[in-house]
């Protein structure tokens, strides 16, 4: 396909030449409906929209479209198919789940799948694949949203989910430059410091994103996270997120690499950006150093007012405001926005129940045996065998739909299962040293939340893991739903765990018939060790 490449045209120019400095403010800006509110919409370059039903979305993007002249960017975050952003639609695995089929057909398909669910509403932008490596097990970003460790499998698997999105005419999003999932710090509460050596990141995470570019990435999107080996710090000796480092995003992205396509920002509310500088500063600093949107600003009339000064006193230039506004509208160009007519929400036709099945094959495929030292796995659950479901994971409370599936599912196998909710390391080690239970499952981990800090167990749901129950007598086979890397901190007291990589509506079914043998288990770790 070969590297994307913009052409803003004599007209184009034209056409951004004629606008206010307030409308071009408001074509570089991607603000969320959340913030704006239905009842406030108004003329902008993008619209992100969070998980909404799909009535709900149908009605608010076209009365949305309604307020714009220039044709604008429907956005949202389909990082593995539709159904997490769009309810109601196909729900997929997470991206690390999809990269343990080790299937670019697969990839591709679930690609293609999001950009056909997804247009029928008029999304043609995503922010998605994450192209990070997921290094660090704690990395409270990446995590299961990664591809994978390594750069080989994160091109294959993310190379073949933004074929099937751009293919199908959603613009993909590669994130987040120069990359996380190196640390265990979270910017969207601080600066992450990446510390590689050059030779180390452009073999690794700069070789990621460099190949995504040659295959033909249409938008980057650049972390609030700093790179010391490409960059200078400042004044006060700390080193820039790339959101606002022109040596990064110029430099390198430009220049060095060779990317041509849009360059967003991640969200301007994060704490990695706007902890580093004055939050006006650093939307100025922002398209100044060469991103061209302007993702989640705080529109108000002081934002505006705010620009207007940094214009004035020359921080933000209105020549950097016209080059952005131009490109923003070539790309749109290019994607044929300018001809389509209104999308009439369902004139497009789809397959539900192909797309489902694909769903449900990734779901089978990406389930895996991580370690089985005490050889349990196909284990036989007869109508006689006494199982029980122990659920050690944070916020369990909000996962109760989870537990009722996994309770029904064991139950088809067993006429003798109970079921417990963070029952503390005492009750579970009167279970296994009594062999009350013939087999304890165990549903572990937590999913990723921003903010959190790091993947893991904690507070007082983690002292479950004290106690010593897992060495008693009762067969124990541990079961991460989300987490993919809970198997390296307990090295050595979890024996037998299966990885699930999310959770979706058939996922606890497949699960107990790859857990007892009727249908096959993957044994190979493709995406992580």
């Amino acid at each position: 396909m070969g590297k994307y490449r913009v052409t803003v045209t004599e007209e184009i120019q034209a056409k951004v030449q004629s606008l206010s400095h307030k409308q071009l403010l408001k074509q570089v800006c991607c603000p969320t409906l959340g913030r704006i509110g239905e009842e406030c919409l108004e003329e902008f370059g993008a619209m992100f929209f969070h998980p909404m039903e799909r009535s709900r979305l149908e009605g608010v993007i076209a009365e949305f479209k309604k307020t714009c002249t220039i044709p604008p960017f429907i956005v949202s975050d389909l990082e593995c198919g539709p159904g997490n952003m769009i309810l109601g639609a196909t729900k997929f695995p997470y991206m690390m789940g999809l990269s343990q089929t080790n299937s670019e057909t697969l990839a591709y398909e679930t690609g293609r799948i999001a950009a056909q669910e997804a247009e029928v509403l008029g999304f043609n932008w995503t922010f998605s694949p994450v192209a990070d490596l997921a290094v660090d097990p704690d990395s409270p970003v990446v995590s299961m949203r990664s591809p994978g460790v390594t750069p080989e499998h994160v091109v294959k698997i993310a190379g073949a989910y933004m074929k099937g999105l751009q293919e199908h005419g959603m613009m993909a999003t590669i994130k987040h430059f120069p990359g996380d999932g190196f640390t265990s710090l979270d910017h969207h509460l601080t600066t992450p410091v990446i510390s590689l050596s050059q030779e180390k990141w452009w073999h690794g995470p700069g070789r990621v994103f460099q190949e995504l570019i040659d295959r033909g990435a249409m938008a980057v999107m650049p972390g609030h996270i700093a790179l010391p080996c490409l960059d200078e710090p400042d004044e006060r000796g700390l080193y820039p997120p790339a959101t606002i480092s022109p040596n990064l995003l110029q430099g390198v992205l430009r220049k060095r690499m060779g990317f041509e396509g849009l360059i967003v920002s991640d969200a301007l509310e994060m704490g990695g950006a706007v902890g580093f500088r004055n939050y006006y500063d650093v939307c100025a600093d922002a398209l100044e150093s060469g991103c061209d949107m302007l993702l989640f600003p705080r529109i108000n009339e002081r934002f505006y007012s705010e620009m207007e000064q940094r214009l004035a006193c020359g921080k933000l230039s209105i020549e950097t405001l016209r080059d952005r506004a131009s490109r923003i509208v070539a790309v749109k160009t290019q994607m044929g926005l300018f001809n389509q007519e209104a999308v009439v929400a369902g004139s497009t036709q789809f397959d539900r129940e192909a797309h489902q099945r694909t769903a449900k094959q990734v779901a089978q495929a990406c389930i895996t045996v991580v370690r089985d030292r005490a050889e349990l796995i196909p284990f036989p659950i007869e109508p006689q065998t006494r199982v029980l479901h122990v659920v050690i994971m944070n916020n369990h409370d909000q996962l109760m739909e989870l537990h009722a599936r996994m309770k029904q599912e064991i139950s088809k196998f067993s006429g003798h299962v109970t079921q417990w909710l963070d029952p503390g390391p005492d009750a579970l080690f009167e279970a296994a040293s009594e062999k009350a239970a013939d087999l304890i499952i165990c549903s572990i981990g937590c999913k990723l939340s921003y903010g959190l800090n790091v993947v893991r167990l904690h507070d007082e749901v983690a002292r479950n893991m004290m106690g010593g129950w897992t060495k008693l007598r009762t067969p124990i086979i541990f079961v991460s739903h989300f987490h993919p890397f809970v198997h390296r901190e307990y090295e050595a007291s979890i024996d037998s765990i299966i990885n699930m990589y999310g959770d979706i509506e058939c996922s606890a079914e497949l699960l107990l018939q790859a857990m007892t043998g009727k249908i096959p288990i993957n044994r190979e770790l493709f995406a992580h060790q």
